[in-house]
Parts: C-alpha cells; structure tokens; sequence
C-alpha cells in the first residue's frame, strides 16, 4: 500500500497515460486493467516512484477502470449500439463469479498473483486465436437460428443470429472470475466471443462487451472495498488516472468505427500474449 504522505502529484504523467490507454481499451472493447496493472507493477518502479503490491496494483486498476467503462458506457448507450438482452445472461453469471474471484485475491501470494495474471492472458488470447480461425472455417452465413434487430441512433440498422447463451454464460463466469482476481477477463472473454461466436457487429460487441465490463468491475471494486476497506485504495494515483480514463471513455467509442475488426482484434492477440510474456519475466527474473 502506498504512503499516504508521499507528495500527492508524483503520479501526473499517469494522466496522459490513463487517456491513451482508456481510448484503446473502449477501441477493442477490453478492461483498461489489462494495460494499467502491468503499468503499475512494472513501470513504477523503473521510473523511482512509489509502488503497489500486485494485489493493491490489481485493486486500483479496477477503481480506475470503473469510471473509464463508465464513461465509455455513456457514450455507446447514447449511440445505441448496447445489445442488453444479450449483456444479461453474461452479467446473471459474472456478478457472482467476480466476488469469488475478488475475494481469492486477496488471500494469495503476490508473485503468484503476476503468474496467473500472464498465464490468464495467454489462455485468454489462445481462446481468441481459436474462435477467430473457428469464424473463417464456419462463417456467418452457416449459422442458423433466431435473429435480432438493432438500430442505432444513426438509424443504421445491424440484423444478427442468436449465439449460443449458455456458452456465453459459462464463460461469463471464468470472465468475472479472472476479472476480480487478476482484473482482467470479463471484457477479453465477452469481445471474442460477441465477435467470433456470436457474430456481433463490431461497434455493437464493443458498447455490449463495455456494458458487461462496466457492472463487473463495478462489482468487484465494491467488494474490494468492503473487504480491505476505503484506505486501500492509493488515492493520490488515481487522482490522475480517474480524470485520464474518464476523458479517454469519451475519445475511444468516436474511434472504434475508424478501426477495421480485423485490425483490431489481432492487435487484442498480440496485446494478450505480449503483456502476458513480459509478466511472466518479471516473475522469473
């Protein structure tokens, strides 16, 4: 936990910092705690200031990112382009599950913490690569089912089948309990698989994936909270990173609809697996 009397503006550059990364994790749909933890565990101490244990490191990233998915939130409810029928079998199961998950975190080891963190990332990009080579094998037009309609506030109107929920629900539950463990895994585990099972339009898998994201974080944050109580929470860190994520929430959904899908979520691949080896190193160096 960091000292409360350390000089409160250390943090500033994590400002700019927090509107990057906010503005990418809205672009692919993904927890800002996929790049804020790593931020935390790994470049504070290279840059000589007060540093966070990985599970007040994973804590502060959630904090963070509820606000920077609450902004987002507001953005793509305002485009219309949140399929909430399809968030709530996600959110039934993940609710639960990111308790769960809160609650182990703060019972375990901190080296083994960081572990599970990058062997959680490369499970979670092995996961994307299959259901994306799965997508090109089955393509859309063999799947068959119910479809539903979605107008956004442009009056673009996106027509889609039906995914198959109980999929979608049990992986809901690894996803919330990853996310409040290690803080990432809701938001990575819900895009691939709107996307690549699903066949969610990407600015809809985007605002839906958000909208799935915003109440988990939500949920684990609050039961941090309770458990280690308010002054857990490194207040003159996110004094920075709050506004930042809140200002990138508003930038990113303006900017999704510029980023080609496929772009996109080999980025995510490349994200989940780099971050995950750098972890990893940082482990066993």
């Amino acid at each position: 936990m960091l000292d409360p009397v350390i000089v409160w503006y250390q943090y500033w550059f994590m400002l700019p910092i927090s509107i990057i990364v906010a503005s990418l994790a809205m672009i692919l749909g993904v927890g800002g705690a996929l790049f804020f933890s790593p931020i935390f565990i790994l470049l504070f101490p290279a840059l000589g200031v007060d540093t966070l244990d990985p599970a007040d490191a994973f804590g502060a990233a959630l904090i963070t990112e509820v606000f920077g998915f609450s902004s987002g939130l507001y953005r793509y409810s305002k485009q219309k382009l949140i399929d909430f029928k399809t968030a709530r079998s996600f959110i039934m199961i993940g609710i639960p599950a990111a308790i769960v998950g809160t609650l182990l975190k703060r019972n375990i080891n901190a080296n083994l913490i960081i572990l599970m963190f990058a062997v959680g990332l490369w499970l979670i990009g092995i996961y994307s690569v299959y259901m994306n080579r799965k997508s090109h094998i089955i393509g859309p037009q063999d799947h068959k089912g119910p479809t539903r309609k979605l107008t956004d506030f442009e009056n673009n109107e996106y027509e889609y089948i039906l995914c198959n929920q109980r999929s979608g629900r049990i992986l809901a539950g690894f996803g919330g309990i990853f996310t409040g463990l290690i803080s990432v895994g809701a938001g990575e585990t819900t895009m691939s698989t709107l996307r690549s099972n699903c066949k969610l339009p990407m600015k809809i898998a985007s605002g839906t994936s958000v909208f799935v994201v915003t109440i988990l974080v939500l949920t684990s944050s609050f039961t941090d909270i309770i458990y280690v109580g308010v002054e857990s929470i490194p207040w003159t860190l996110v004094i920075f990173t709050i506004p930042g994520v809140l200002i990138g929430g508003q930038i990113g959904p303006l900017l999704a609809s510029k980023v080609k899908s496929a772009t996109s979520e080999k980025l995510l691949i490349f994200i989940f697996f780099g971050i995950g080896l750098i972890m990893i190193l940082k482990v066993i160096i």
